[in-house]
């Protein structure tokens, strides 16, 4: 029988998601909503992983009863657990009661991917605190960079320090707040280079124009995999200071540490968290207050090229292990 890892769609992380965890658990992928076509071919798997049911929250649910019913496990990465204790609380309280009621299932286990050691209350509403595949993919994975962007991007710096902002500006990875540090008194002297890259939505296209007239190199088209491994290649902070209303694990973040580059990030997140207890450097931002000092602690930054590998692959191994015993 087939075994299957089911993602909504393949954009952004979760094609990378459905690729390693398919490769690593020998899942066959499938795409789309679920509907009463695909339904019957999820339940008869013999072993079905949701890379993320966040984007579907419904056909999660109805799919993993269904298999429930008839002695099958189902396994569920839960993105935004958050989604449980914040936001409007009646919504908020009726999810954390139907996720500590799944947890208490033998055949649904419902992982987050943050570790329970940083967020104890998602005990609550899932089985396992998981570390994001993202913070340690790499291991699987190994970064292979253009050498031809590796060039470019160096040549542009003329040899200033990098910070990328990596992906789509979306309102919550806080573009605004990094044309904001760009305008700051003594950015110039900081000897800082921002490189954007990344799809640009149109309601993003004015920031990332202003981005670009503040002295920000930008590639706003789609970027390959070797040209994104080409950016953490070069770049030596790497912005993951997001929204606060956005705390939850990040891709960037993860792979600036399997880069051993220094995430940028908002003071009191979760990912803050995650650095300081494995010891890696991270310069954080409080989200509120005014950036005049932030140019001059980016010159003076000390940079790390050791990323923290012997925990990295202790997260692997636990991840691996609890699919594994859920599956």
């Amino acid at each position: 029988m087939t075994k299957i890892i089911h993602m909504t769609s393949s954009s952004g992380h979760r094609g990378d998601y459905q690729s390693v965890l398919g490769v690593l658990f020998g899942l066959k992928p499938s795409l789309g909503r679920v509907t009463s076509a695909n339904l019957p071919s999820l339940c008869k798997s013999e072993a079905l992983m949701f890379g993320s049911i966040d984007d579907d929250q419904p056909g999660f649910l109805r799919t993993a009863l269904h298999r429930a019913m008839r002695g099958k496990r189902t396994v569920g990465l839960f993105l935004r657990p958050q989604s449980c204790f914040t936001g409007n609380l009646l919504k908020a309280w009726i999810k954390r009661i139907l996720f500590n009621a799944l947890r208490r299932s033998n055949y649904i286990s419902v992982c987050t991917i943050v570790p329970f050691e940083v967020a104890p209350e998602y005990r609550e509403v899932a089985k396992e605190g998981l570390s994001d595949p993202q913070i340690w993919d790499r291991m699987l994975v190994p970064f292979d960079p253009s050498t031809e962007f590796v060039d470019t991007l160096r040549e542009r710096a003329r040899g200033r320090r990098i910070l990328a902002f990596i992906g789509s500006p979306s309102w919550f990875k806080s573009p605004d707040k990094l044309l904001d540090l760009m305008q700051q008194d003594g950015w110039d002297e900081a000897g800082i280079c921002v490189v954007v890259v990344g799809k640009v939505a149109e309601e993003s296209r004015a920031l990332v124009q202003r981005l670009e007239a503040s002295g920000a190199v930008v590639y706003a088209r789609f970027i390959s995999n070797e040209e994104l491994d080409a950016v953490y290649e070069v770049a030596d902070f790497i912005w993951a200071c997001y929204h606060p209303d956005y705390d939850q694990a990040s891709g960037n973040f993860g792979r600036a540490l399997q880069a051993g580059k220094i995430p940028i990030v908002r003071e009191g997140t979760l990912i803050e968290s995650i650095a300081a207890d494995i010891g890696h450097p991270v310069i954080a931002i409080d989200h509120e207050a005014p950036l005049n000092n932030l140019p001059r602690r980016l010159e003076q930054a000390s940079l790390n090229d050791a990323p923290p590998t012997d925990w990295i692959k202790a997260q692997m191994k636990h991840f691996v292990t609890a699919v594994e015993r859920a599956l």
